[in-house]
């Protein structure tokens, strides 16, 4: 874990290079394990994604937690449970969403199960100064605090400072090639450009598989609070 202060800059203009799109989908339940087959599909839709700098796919997630249930585990046969409020999202450059829109209207199929796909809304990266993926990828997982040096590095060396950063538990992405180890993300007091830059760019590998995408989060200030009060 990385903690330090640093100041903020200030009017950033969120540039429209990389879009984020939103797709209505209509599906009751899919694995949870399922970012394979998911790739898989996509691919045989979209096959440029794959070789398209700054694109990637993003796992289908549903709520946490809610009403009493919890996400169920990423155990093989382990089954995520849909809403009609659920999307799937890609990552794009801006000059392939029109291709990207080609996805709207086509059936996937995922296991036993069919991922119906309808229209989508494109939207830009959003300058949070806080941002979370939720699978990063790289040999030197199981040992956290390689990890947590090696990313630091990384991104110094991409012109991102690292003030706050924490990682989350290992877990495990199926492919048919063999497992591949991860763990979750969080950054924080991230300047406006940086932001947006790490959002554009992913890190690490395995984007199609929904690796190394970071996304808006929840700012981590109320918890440096809590703890100048303690």
């Amino acid at each position: 874990m990385f903690w330090q202060e640093d100041p903020r800059e200030e009017g950033f203009t969120v540039p429209r290079n990389v879009i984020d799109l939103s797709y209505q989908v209509r599906c009751r339940e899919l694995p949870v394990d399922h970012a394979w087959d998911l790739r898989r599909e996509i691919a045989r839709e979209l096959p440029w994604i794959e070789d398209e700098a700054r694109s990637a796919i993003h796992s289908i997630h549903g709520a946490s937690s809610g009403n009493g249930w919890v996400r169920p585990p990423t155990d093989a046969g382990s089954l995520l449970q849909l809403s009609r409020r659920t999307r799937l999202y890609l990552r794009v450059p801006a000059s392939r969403e029109a291709d990207a829109r080609r996805l709207c209207g086509r059936s996937l199929s995922l296991g036993e199960h069919r991922l119906e796909i309808g229209d989508c809304q494109a939207r830009l990266m959003v300058p949070a100064d806080t941002v979370f993926a939720r699978s990063v990828a790289g040999d030197d997982v199981d040992d956290e605090e390689a990890f947590t040096r090696r990313l630091a590095a990384q991104l110094g060396e991409r012109g991102i400072a690292v003030r706050k950063l924490l990682c989350g538990l290992r877990h495990l992405i199926h492919t048919p090639d063999g497992e591949i180890a991860a763990r979750s993300v969080l950054l924080s007091d991230l300047e406006p450009a940086e932001s947006v830059r790490l959002q554009e760019d992913g890190f690490g590998p395995g984007r199609t598989l929904g690796c190394g995408i970071f996304l808006p989060h929840k700012s981590l200030a109320a918890v440096g609070s809590r703890q100048e009060g303690a």
